[in-house]
């Protein structure tokens, strides 16, 4: 069997090829039963984002995939090869591991691949297509992956601008439930940094927007009120944190009004982020106890930064890759050794048993003691040796140096007669 890691994503393949493979929630299961009924495929998961499909599974023959991957999308073996990579064994786990650590994403370092890949698991193992193989390599991936990302820090510094300025107010507010966020516009930007402010547990939202229907949806997503437009100054003292992003062409929200709103909250901070162009709110603001603007330059110049330091602490990631690798090779080495030994002793047990019982059976009949003890130990150590011994006399006549010098080695490292056996 060996482990199979195959797919495409956004660095091989252009979006319309990726679009006809990413797989809408619910279908990776009807492709997960299709996928098992393939003779080769003993265990598989898939995982599907918006960059990548990617198949993991335990095969004994990998050359199936390709052929029945371009007969799901209709298509010839050819005309997906370009786009198709396939990793086997060690090298599959490395690429589960890079792609678990975000070292394969299209933003270097994020962290939601992790996430994706962990449901991408629970959904194989609740579908009863991961077995003891998967399994494994799946538990070592995710511990694994976490210890990389905290070593390295990867995922530490900011490259997106609604990350960047999420980041702030956490800098600012450590208090995440007890929040007020007012959005002022429904931009695609400042509607992200709500999404990730509500995942940190914001849970109070204010919504003021041109059109009362955008207003309204943005609102309903995060169980907030919506406000009008004229009205912002009244409540611009609620918001702990206000995002505008507006077409506005001048800043209507004043130094005065933000000074007058610091008043009412008697000067406890408050975190403006203007990401309109031209901007929303007067520069001047920052020179206000207590008031902390950045603008969309600001947050460009952060994220440049945090680009610029996880390409850095990619090269370390890289390093923790391999030696996470060798440590898996290791283990994966162990367990076979585990299999071999668990064997043997079953083996060994059986053989004591059938013994054990015809001593019981002479004992009970009332022969003497030690001489069913005598005999039964001679009648062990007969059938335990036996086969081994047929085994190094051929090895011998083969002249199997090897094989003797494995004997002569594993024999060594047994217990002598006077040592307690456990």
């Amino acid at each position: 069997m060996v482990f199979v890691a195959c797919g495409l994503n956004h660095k091989t393949a252009p979006l319309d090829v990726r679009e006809q493979f990413a797989l809408a929630t619910g279908q990776d299961d009807r492709l997960l039963r299709r996928l098992l009924d393939l003779p080769a495929i003993h265990e598989a998961a898939v995982l599907s984002t918006c960059n990548r499909t990617e198949i993991y599974c335990d095969t004994h023959d990998p050359t199936e995939l390709i052929p029945w991957l371009a007969e799901e999308q209709h298509l010839t073996p050819a005309a997906i090869n370009p786009y198709i990579y396939m990793h086997h064994d060690h090298q599959g786990v490395k690429h589960t591991l890079r792609v678990a650590s975000g070292l394969d994403s299209m933003m270097l370092g994020e962290p939601q691949i992790l996430g994706q890949m962990k449901q991408a698991y629970l959904a194989a193992s609740e579908a009863g297509a991961i077995g003891s193989n998967l399994r494994h390599v799946f538990q070592y991936v995710f511990s694994a992956s976490k210890r990389i990302r905290t070593r390295s820090g990867i995922g530490q510094n900011p490259v997106s601008i609604a990350f960047a300025a999420a980041q702030l107010v956490g800098q600012l507010f450590t208090d995440y439930q007890n929040l007020t966020v007012f959005l002022i516009g429904s931009g695609e930007t400042s509607s992200l940094v709500a999404k990730y402010l509500h995942q940190q547990g914001v849970q109070q939202f204010m919504v003021a927007n041109r059109t009362d229907d955008k207003a309204q949806q943005l609102a309903a997503k995060y169980a907030g009120k919506t406000v009008s437009i004229v009205d912002i100054p009244h409540y611009l003292s609620q918001a702990d944190v206000v995002i505008s992003a507006t077409t506005c062409p001048l800043p209507f929200i004043s130094k005065h009004m933000v000074e007058q709103a610091l008043i009412q909250r008697q000067h406890t901070p408050m975190f403006l982020l203007d990401l309109a162009v031209p901007r929303d709110i007067e520069p001047e603001v920052s020179d206000l106890e207590g008031a902390h603007l950045y603008n969309i330059d600001d947050l460009q110049n952060l994220t440049e930064k945090g680009m610029s330091e996880r390409r850095a602490a990619a090269l370390d990631a890289e390093q923790l890759i391999d030696l996470e690798l060798d440590n898996y090779i290791r283990l994966h080495r162990s367990l076979r050794a585990k299999d071999i030994i668990r064997d043997y002793r079953t083996y060994m047990q059986d053989l004591a048993q059938l013994e054990l019982q015809r001593a019981v059976q002479k004992l009970s009949t009332g022969q003497c003691q030690y001489d069913v003890l005598t005999e039964f130990s001679q009648r062990l150590v007969n059938k335990l040796t036996h086969t081994p011994t047929v085994g190094l006399r051929k090895a011998a006549v083969d002249n199997r140096n090897e094989l003797l010098e494995l004997a002569h080695y594993l024999f060594n490292m047994a217990t002598t007669p006077h040592e307690e056996i456990t």
